[in-house]
């Protein structure tokens, strides 16, 4: 995307990594870097720009563009899903204009109806808005399909600083229905790897054991819930209750 769009497309790909493990999602956006940081609205009117930029990424039929834009007629946008559709990739739109080109373009196209902004034409407002929850629901729908979630847990955070360390223990403490000491110290020895620890203690396993688990491909939510079929999860005394 470009502008807002293009920001906000970037902000939920960056979110990506540390949330759910993967650098699967690549925010591409008009004039970035530079653009993320300060206006430069002129560079979403080159739709040969989005072309240059997929190509950058080597973007591919394997892959899913989405493409973000308020009024569905960015020329950059449009450029960039016009040079997936002919790659033969397929294609989301992410508009508030039902007869814009771009939600004709698109293989699935999400309009939201959000009315008229409060100042009219400064989209970054209600359109934007509306945006951000779309990715939102998007992203996390796909993670959950790939297995980066268990139950309501996000069973591949990156564990990279402290708050994300103690996420990472609390969601041991919950999942594996263990004290905070033994969660703490098998995360630890497991070198912050929340997905092998959970396997660990899911399982009663040695660490070998889990990594060739999950050398062999297998991603740690089929595991668990192979583990747990028919089985009722909950938190310690009693807390966040789920079924697998």
């Amino acid at each position: 995307g470009a502008g807002t769009s293009g920001r906000l497309g970037i902000l939920d790909a960056a979110e990506c990594i540390p949330t759910f493990g993967t650098d699967r999602v690549v925010g591409v956006m008009a004039g970035a870097p530079d653009a993320v940081f300060k206006p430069t609205e002129a560079r979403e009117d080159d739709p040969q720009e989005a072309v240059r930029d997929l190509r950058r990424i080597k973007f591919s039929r394997k892959d899913v563009l989405v493409a973000i834009s308020a009024s569905g007629r960015t020329a950059y946008t449009l450029g960039g899903i016009r040079y997936a559709g002919r790659l033969g990739a397929k294609t989301v739109a992410v508009t508030s204009n039902p007869g814009a080109p771009l939600a004709r373009l698109a293989d699935v196209a999400i309009v939201p109806v959000v009315g008229p902004e409060v100042i009219a034409g400064s989209t970054r407002m209600k359109a934007g808005t509306a945006q951000k929850l779309v990715l939102n629901m998007l992203s996390t729908a796909v993670m959950v399909r790939l297995g980066r979630v268990f139950s309501h847990w996000m069973v591949n955070l990156q564990v990279k600083n402290q708050k994300l360390r103690k996420r990472a223990e609390a969601i041991l403490v919950q999942a594996a229905d263990v004290s905070a000491a033994v969660a703490r110290r098998t995360l630890e020895n497991s070198g912050r790897n929340l997905p092998l620890a959970l396997l660990i203690l899911w399982k009663n396993i040695s660490k070998e054991e889990a990594e060739r688990i999950l050398r062999d491909g297998r991603d740690v939510s089929s595991v668990l819930r192979a583990a747990s079929a028919g089985r009722t999860l909950a938190g310690r005394r009693g807390r966040h209750v789920a079924r697998a």
